[in-house]
C-alpha cells in the first residue's frame, strides 16, 4: 500500500471517529467527489458499525494492531471481518498508532450527529455516506446522523443549501427546516430557510418533491422549474414558475436579483461578505434592483455599481476587531 493510500484511509478513519480538523474535513469532502472514494467510505462505514459490537480493543503498536484484533475477537464474529480484512486493518491501524487506545464499543449503538456550519463569507460542501451532495451557503448550518435508518434519510438545515440527492426509491430523503419538511427520492433542489428571513422557499431543478408544513396542515408538490414559498406569518404555500438557474447561481459564486428591494440585497451581502450594513434612512431600503453580483468581486466595487443604479452612496468603515460596517446614505 502506498503512502498516499495509507493517508487516504487515515482520513476515512478520522471521519468515522470525528477527529478531523477543519482543513482535513475540507480535504475529505473534496475526495468524496470521486465515486471510487465514496464506495471505499461506504465500505468503511459498514466495518465501523460492525466493530461497535466487538467490545474494547487495545493495542500498543500499529504493526501488530490487526493481529491483536483477531486474537481478541470471538470465532463466531471473525468470519465477516475476514471478508473486509483490508479495510478493517487499515481503519484500526490508523487509530492504534503509538500509544493510542481506542474503544469501538457503544452501549446501544446510539446514533451520533454531525453539525457543520458555513460561516458568513464562506461556503461549504458536504457529501453524505449515501452519496448525496449538499452545498451550504454562507451562514448555513446542517445537522445529519452518522447513519440513516432503514426507513428514511433525514437532515436538518438552517440557512440555504443546494441538494443533489442520491436516488433510493425505498428510502426517501427528508430536509427539515423550522417551517417546512421537504420529502424527496432522487432530486436536485434548493432550500432557503434563514431564521431572519420572512419566508422559507424551495426551488425544484429536477426530480420530484413534496413539501409539508411543520404544522402538518400545509402541503404542496412541485414540478421541475417551480418555486414554493411559505411566508413565516402565513399558513399557505404559494407556487411560482421560475428560471431555476437563478436559484442555484450562488454555488458558482453569483447572486441573482430580480426586482428585489435593497434591504433584501443587503442581507445577502452581509452573509456573503461577513459585514454589517446599515441604512441612514429607511426609505432607501425600498429601491429595487435586477441583475447579478459576482462574489469574487470586492464589496466596494459592488457597492459602487449599486450607486450608479440608484440615488445612494455608501461609506465603508474597516473594523480590525470585528465585522466591517457599510452605511448607505441618500445621494444629494
Amino acid at each position: 500500500m502506498t503512502e498516499e493510500q495509507d493517508f487516504h484511509w487515515e482520513e476515512i478513519a478520522g471521519k468515522l471517529h470525528r477527529e478531523l480538523n477543519i482543513d482535513e474535513e475540507g480535504e475529505f469532502i473534496r475526495e468524496m467527489d470521486d465515486r471510487a472514494r465514496q464506495v471505499e467510505f461506504e465500505k468503511a462505514q459498514v466495518i465501523h458499525d460492525q466493530l461497535a459490537e466487538i467490545g474494547l480493543i487495545t493495542v500498543e503498536a500499529r504493526d501488530h494492531s490487526w493481529e491483536r484484533v483477531e486474537n481478541g475477537i470471538k470465532p463466531d464474529r471473525l468470519n465477516w471481518l475476514k471478508v473486509f480484512v483490508k479495510y478493517a486493518a487499515i481503519i484500526i491501524a490508523a487509530f492504534f498508532s503509538g500509544s493510542m487506545i481506542k474503544s469501538f464499543t457503544t452501549a446501544d449503538k446510539e446514533v451520533l450527529y454531525s453539525e457543520i456550519r458555513a460561516p458568513h463569507g464562506q461556503m461549504s460542501k458536504v457529501v453524505l455516506p449515501d452519496g448525496t451532495k449538499i452545498w451550504l451557503n454562507s451562514g448555513t448550518t446542517i445537522k445529519y446522523p452518522d447513519r440513516f435508518t432503514e426507513e428514511k434519510r433525514e437532515v436538518t438545515i438552517s440557512g440555504e443549501a443546494y441538494f443533489e440527492v442520491a436516488k433510493m426509491d425505498h428510502k426517501p430523503f427528508l430536509v427539515t427546516t423550522k417551517d417546512l419538511v421537504v420529502e424527496v427520492f432522487g432530486t436536485s433542489f434548493n432550500v432557503s430557510a434563514y431564521i431572519d428571513d420572512d419566508a422559507t422557499s424551495v426551488t425544484l431543478v429536477e426530480g420530484k418533491v413534496e413539501i409539508i408544513g411543520t404544522d402538518g396542515k400545509t402541503s404542496a408538490r412541485l414540478n421541475p422549474g417551480q418555486l414554493a414559498v411559505k411566508n413565516k406569518k402565513e399558513s399557505t404555500i404559494s407556487i411560482h414558475n421560475v428560471e431555476t438557474s437563478f436559484y442555484k447561481a450562488w454555488i458558482e459564486g453569483r447572486i441573482y436579483f430580480d426586482d428585489q428591494p435593497l434591504n433584501q440585497i443587503a442581507i445577502k451581502l452581509e452573509r456573503w461578505f461577513n459585514v454589517n450594513i446599515e441604512f441612514a434612512n429607511d426609505n432607501l431600503k425600498s429601491y429595487k434592483f435586477t441583475g447579478t453580483i459576482l462574489k469574487n468581486k470586492p464589496l466596494d466595487q459592488i457597492m459602487q455599481a449599486l450607486e450608479l443604479l440608484a440615488p445612494i452612496r455608501f461609506k465603508h468603515q474597516v473594523n480590525t476587531t470585528g465585522k466591517d460596517k457599510i452605511t448607505i446614505y441618500k445621494r444629494t
